[in-house]
């Protein structure tokens, strides 16, 4: 009604442009926006801990890592993680949640996003833009993330953490699907399956049938082929298909 608790509300006295915001086990809170930066509080009511400014597009998903160590930014083309741990000065060992970050050491995000040679392979496939859904974490009670995944168009990515953070080349997987997929997500408790929205089915892969992007894994699957216009009765090999149907 007109009444408000002061002591959950934040107000501020200009347009930030919130788009996504996301929480850890704690309820430390991330809030992102469509300028590109990102906000972290242990609270709300307050000013953010820390601030990182905007690097780039708008800020379309947030996700964080159950402890507050890593948040994940979508943006159109790209995932940017952010490692909130501080490594130097007096807030050694805290999180950008707990405390702010010296003005000279502000987290730098690493960029997530295909080689141009994949993009320019998924581009001509699909004929559009690459545009990513909400990337996510693996998550699962007791369980550390060692995962990411994303999709665009009917592509699903997925990203290895530690590759990432050590800074392989390519660390990423992908698996086409035939349609646009609408929505993805690991299973609860595992990264090892990936339930899948399609336009009309929801289902449920195995990691493992995952690929490198390669020419191959990144053209369409091929279509299921049509009976011969012969007589009823009278199939070529090429006809034969294994399927319970």
């Amino acid at each position: 009604g007109t009444k408000l608790a002061g002591d959950t509300l934040k107000q501020y006295a200009s347009k930030n442009d919130f788009s996504a915001a996301a929480t850890t086990e704690k309820g430390y809170i991330a809030v992102a926006s469509n300028k590109g930066d990102v906000r972290l509080f242990d609270r709300l009511g307050i000013n953010a801990k820390t601030h990182i400014p905007a690097l780039g597009d708008a800020i379309i998903g947030l996700d964080v890592s159950a402890d507050g160590r890593y948040v994940l930014a979508t943006c159109k083309t790209y995932l940017l993680l952010v490692d909130t741990m501080q490594t130097k000065g007096k807030n050694e060992g805290k999180l950008g949640f707990e405390k702010s970050f010296a003005k000279d050491d502000k987290p730098s995000p690493k960029r997530l996003g295909l080689t141009p040679n994949h993009v320019a392979q998924f581009q001509h496939e699909t004929g559009v833009p690459i545009s990513f859904t909400p990337a996510k974490f693996n998550t699962g009670k007791d369980e550390k993330e060692t995962s990411i995944i994303s999709a665009t168009g009917p592509f699903i990515v997925t990203w290895n953490m530690k590759k990432v953070l050590r800074g392989t080349k390519d660390p990423y997987t992908i698996k086409r699907y035939a349609e646009e997929v609408k929505a993805d997500n690991f299973r609860y408790g595992s990264d090892k399956n990936v339930i899948v929205a399609l336009p009309n089915e929801v289902n449920m892969v195995a990691k493992k049938q995952f690929r490198k992007p390669t020419r191959e894994s990144i053209m369409a699957p091929p279509a299921t082929p049509r009976r011969s216009q012969g007589r009823i009765g009278k199939l070529r090999r090429d006809d034969i298909v294994n399927s319970p149907y």
